[in-house]
């Protein structure tokens, strides 16, 4: 009888403390210190939660062995015998990535799909007979693998707009003269995808030169779950940006922020419309959410498979390093997948796909210590036994804004009975990785938050020993 009691008094306290960490939580999000802060939509948050996705780019310009397809191949040669969207499914997940975007039509022009807009099309080629919808069945996989899909779409250079100012001369397959030929042609293949896709598989758009595009209202209606990528473009707005390097890093602080003004000024290249979006742009105090998008190559200098690609291989310190520089500092990464000319992923970067996957579980798996939840300006984490930490990981509920602008990290050396600095930093949103190279053996981690708007919102605040 004495034991029940005891065990009674006991849940009742326990009961008592999540009923007052729930209320002190409701009383921190409904602080109005905060309440100018710009927020992720829900969409944008679903997408950012995600952490990496895998970019697949095939077409012509593979079988080329160059970077943009220059119509030089004949189409009777783009069997693309060994294609299997299945086996793209598994390289993505086997490194953790929750969501593809393939590249659907580059700048020449060639659709992976019997596209109305041209005959440069997969159904013209000898890809399953000729009756080859790549599309559908890249949709079709992915929600058997339980993947998240999007999609790259090029928007056609008009002619009469004369060349245009980029790092290549676009062959203009399309054969588009006017900038309204483009957006027509750009709106009917964007239906034609949604078409073969759905609306519920989508999760991200990537529109490139879209400058003078006005898709928003299709996009709106057809794809509500897609993040958008479109530098330069008003018609939507672009809702994810681009760093400005293909890296896969940011630079550090990276805010999710910036101004409605700076995406609204008008611009005639792309090259004047990126750098409207890169991290200088930045505003933690600003009105328009739009987190940045990390993009890379497996392969160094390579987007497409090519003999140099296959000498060219990130290592896995490389991946890691970008991993740490943009999952790791409030960003997303994309890495990328070339599949070889017949559509194939060659074994040795389905390989380097897994042990990219392992090492990260391996790094960031199992924290030593971890708590969540907490609206505070300071919390402790107690380590079981004296450990060196490799890395501290801490993350903010920045669905209700960025709040946090400046924290300090320090380890507990007991031997030495005193706090060591180990890591400071001001943005954190989503996620912040600090790798720590302090030897002290700690006994008790602490991160203190020393300047907030409003009530800061610890989501988590984890160490890893690796």
């Amino acid at each position: 009888m004495k034991n029940l009691f005891v065990i009674s008094s006991l849940l009742l306290t326990l009961s008592s403390c999540s009923v007052n960490n729930d209320a002190n939580w409701e009383k921190a999000i409904n602080d109005s210190t905060a309440a100018y802060l710009a927020r992720p939509t829900q969409t944008q948050y679903d997408w950012q939660e995600q952490d990496l996705a895998m970019f697949v780019q095939l077409d012509p310009a593979t079988h080329q062995q160059r970077e943009y397809d220059d119509g030089s191949t004949p189409m009777h040669e783009l069997t693309f015998e060994n294609l299997d969207v299945n086996q793209w499914c598994e390289a993505a997940k086997a490194f953790g990535a929750k969501e593809i975007v393939f590249m659907l039509a580059h700048s020449g022009g060639f659709c992976m799909w019997p596209s109305s807009t041209t005959n440069y099309h997969i159904g013209n080629t000898p890809y399953k007979g000729g009756n080859g919808d790549v599309v559908k069945e890249f949709a079709q996989a992915c929600r058997e693998h339980g993947l998240n899909a999007g999609f790259y779409l090029w928007a056609p250079h008009p002619q009469d707009e004369g060349d245009t100012p980029n790092t290549v001369d676009y062959s203009k397959l399309d054969h588009v003269t006017t900038r309204e030929e483009s957006n027509e042609m750009l709106k009917t293949r964007f239906h034609e995808i949604m078409d073969r896709m759905g609306s519920d598989l989508v999760t991200e758009i990537w529109i490139d030169q879209p400058i003078k595009a006005k898709i928003g209202k299709e996009i709106g209606e057809r794809a509500p779950r897609a993040v958008i990528a479109a530098v330069g473009c008003h018609d939507p707005y672009p809702s994810i940006r681009w760093p400005g390097t293909e890296t896969g890093t940011v630079s550090d602080p990276c805010w999710s922020v910036t101004t409605k003004e700076q995406m609204s000024i008008p611009c005639t290249t792309q090259f004047e419309a990126d750098g409207h979006q890169k991290q200088g742009t930045d505003n933690p105090d600003g009105d328009f959410w739009a987190p940045h998008q990390a993009d890379t190559q497996l392969h160094h200098g390579c987007w497409h498979m090519r003999p140099a690609a296959l000498n060219n291989r990130k290592s896995v310190d490389e991946l890691m390093d970008c991993y740490i520089k943009s999952v790791g500092r409030n960003s997303f990464l994309i890495l990328n997948c070339a599949p070889m000319p017949d559509g194939s992923v060659h074994p040795d970067d389905m390989t380097r796909y897994k042990e990219f996957g392992n090492e990260i579980k391996r790094r960031f798996g199992q924290p030593i210590a971890s708590i969540e939840k907490k609206p505070a300006y300071e919390v402790i984490l107690e380590l079981d036994q004296p450990s060196t930490i490799t890395y501290t990981d801490l993350s903010e509920a920045y669905e209700y804004g960025q709040r946090i602008r400046a924290y300090e990290i320090e380890g507990y050396d007991a031997k030495l009975d005193q706090w060591i600095p180990i890591a400071s930093g001001t943005s954190v949103g989503k996620r912040k990785i600090d790798p720590i190279d302090a030897p002290n053996q700690f006994t008790k981690i602490k991160a203190k938050i020393t300047t907030s708007v409003g009530t800061p919102l610890i989501k988590q605040f984890q160490v890893h020993n690796t």
